[in-house]
C-alpha cells in the first residue's frame, strides 16, 4: 500500500496537468506532548504527519488521498490515566472478575501468575519499541468521486459526516466523537456514497459501508432541504457491524431528524435526535421493547465584540440514572460508539475569542447532570506564523473520584506544535 500510494503520487507529480486538471498537495506536521497529574506523573508525546493529496477534473470528478503517519515517542497506556478507584477501575475489575470466577483451576493458576508479573513492574522496564506499538501509517481517505448533472457518487474511504449537534451527535453513527473535542478531524468511512441533488438546497443521500459479508453491511439514507431560515434533514439507516458484534452491540434500526437555523436577533438553534430499536437475539424487526430516544437541543450566539457562545443538552436515553448501574455493558457502549457519556443527563457549553488575531482562547465543558461530574477543556492558541501553530491546553476534571464519570480521570496538560504546508 505504501509502495502504491508513493508511486502514485510520484507519477501525478510527473504528469503534466492538463488546463481543466488540478493537482494539490498539502497537510501539516504536529507535535506534542501530554503530562498527567496521575501518581506516576504519566507522560506521553507523539508526532503526527499528514499529507493531503486532491486532483480535481474539471466537471468530471476528482482523486483525494489523505496519508496518516503517526509516531509514538512515548506511548501512552490509557488506564493509566484512571484512578485506582474510580468507576472505570470497578467496572474493569468488576469484568476481569465475572471472568476470573468462570476459569478452571489450572487457568486460575496461569491467570495469577501471569497478574503477579504484571503487578511485579517487570514490563515497565521493557523498551516502549518493543512492548508497544511505536508507528502506524494510515490511508484515512482515499477516493474517487465523480460528478454527473443530478447526482455524484464516491467511492472509497471518505468524510461522513451527519448530524447538526456540537458536542453529541445521536443521528452520527459513521464516527465515534469526543464530546470534549467536538472540533476533532473525523475519521474516513469505506463507503459508497450516492447524492440525488433537487434545486439548489434539496438533496438525497444514500450510503451503504461494507462489512465482512453483507449481513455486517451497514447503510442508510438522509435527505436534506430547507425552509426559510431553517435547514432540515431526516434519516434512516440499518447499523451492524463486525466491530459492533465483537463488542456484543446489537443490530440496530434507526430513525432520525436535524435541524439548525436563526430563531431571531442572530440567535442559532439547533436541534438532533434519533429513535433507535436494537434487535438483540430472538427478536423479530418489529419488536420494540429494547428501543430508546437520543437526542441534543441547543443555542449559540456571537456578540459585537467576536465572542462565540453555545450551549447544548444532550438527552441519551441508552444511559444510566444511577451511577452504581455502570458497568462493563455502559462502558462497551460508550467506547463502541452508540452513546456519548455513561449517564441520561448531559449539559455542554462553549465560549471562544480571538484576541489581536493571533490569539484564540476557548473553553469547552461537558457536565454529567445525574452524578454531578464534569470535564473542562481550556485552550489557548498562538498563530506564530500563518503555516505555524501553538497550542497549549488543559482536561480538567471535577466530581467524586470514586462515584463519578468525570472524577475518577487525571487531569492533564498537553502542548503542540503544528506546521501547515
Amino acid at each position: 500500500m505504501k509502495i502504491l500510494f508513493l508511486a502514485l503520487s510520484l507519477l501525478a507529480l510527473l504528469n503534466p496537468a492538463k488546463s481543466d486538471e488540478t493537482l494539490r498537495l498539502g497537510g501539516y506536521l504536529e507535535s506534542s506532548i501530554n503530562y498527567f497529574d496521575g501518581k506516576n506523573e504519566v507522560t506521553s508525546s507523539n508526532a503526527l504527519f499528514r499529507l493531503e493529496g486532491n486532483y480535481d477534473i474539471k466537471n468530471k470528478g476528482k482523486i483525494e488521498s489523505h496519508l496518516l503517519y503517526h509516531y509514538d515517542m512515548k506511548p501512552l497506556d490509557p488506564f493509566h490515566t484512571f484512578k485506582d478507584k474510580s468507576i472505570y477501575s470497578k467496572i474493569i475489575n468488576n469484568y476481569y472478575q465475572e471472568m476470573y470466577d468462570g476459569l478452571e483451576i489450572e487457568e486460575r493458576i496461569v491467570a495469577d501468575r501471569l497478574l503477579e508479573i504484571y503487578s511485579s513492574g517487570y514490563f515497565d522496564h521493557l523498551s516502549y519499541s518493543s512492548f508497544y506499538p511505536k508507528e502506524t501509517i494510515v490511508l484515512d481517505r482515499a477516493l474517487i468521486k465523480l460528478y454527473y448533472d443530478s447526482f455524484d457518487i464516491t467511492f472509497g474511504k471518505q468524510q461522513i459526516a451527519w448530524g447538526t449537534g456540537y458536542a453529541f451527535n445521536p443521528t452520527d453513527v459513521w464516527n465515534i466523537k469526543d464530546p470534549t473535542a467536538p472540533d476533532a478531524s473525523k475519521i474516513g468511512v469505506l463507503a459508497v456514497n450516492l447524492a440525488f441533488f433537487f434545486g439548489d438546497n434539496s438533496s438525497l443521500q444514500i450510503i451503504t459501508s461494507p462489512g465482512s459479508d453483507f449481513d455486517h453491511w451497514k447503510y442508510g439514507a438522509r435527505i436534506k432541504s430547507t425552509a426559510g431560515r431553517f435547514e432540515y434533514s431526516f434519516s434512516g439507516i440499518r447499523d451492524k457491524t463486525d466491530d459492533g458484534e465483537l463488542l456484543g452491540i446489537p443490530e440496530k434500526f434507526q430513525i432520525g431528524a436535524d435541524l439548525t437555523g436563526e430563531i431571531f436577533n442572530e440567535i442559532g438553534y439547533r436541534f438532533e435526535g434519533a429513535f433507535l430499536n436494537p434487535r438483540y437475539h430472538g427478536m423479530a424487526a418489529t419488536d420494540t421493547d429494547s428501543s430508546y430516544v437520543q437526542f441534543t437541543t441547543g443555542f449559540d450566539y456571537t456578540f459585537g465584540n467576536g465572542l462565540y457562545f453555545l450551549t447544548e443538552y444532550y438527552y441519551n436515553g441508552l444511559g444510566e440514572k444511577r451511577n452504581s448501574d455502570y458497568d462493563i455493558r455502559s462502558f462497551l457502549r460508550l467506547t463502541g460508539g452508540e452513546m456519548s457519556g455513561l449517564a441520561e443527563n448531559y449539559a455542554a457549553f462553549a465560549v471562544s475569542y480571538t484576541l489581536k488575531n493571533d490569539y484564540i482562547l476557548s473553553i469547552v465543558s461537558v457536565c454529567n447532570i445525574d452524578d454531578n461530574s464534569a470535564v473542562f477543556v481550556p485552550e489557548i492558541e498562538y498563530s506564530f506564523d500563518e503555516n505555524i501553530s501553538v497550542k497549549l491546553g488543559a482536561d480538567i476534571f471535577a466530581g467524586s473520584s470514586e462515584r463519578s464519570e468525570f472524577g475518577g480521570i487525571f487531569n492533564s496538560i498537553s502542548l503542540a506544535v503544528t506546521g501547515f504546508f
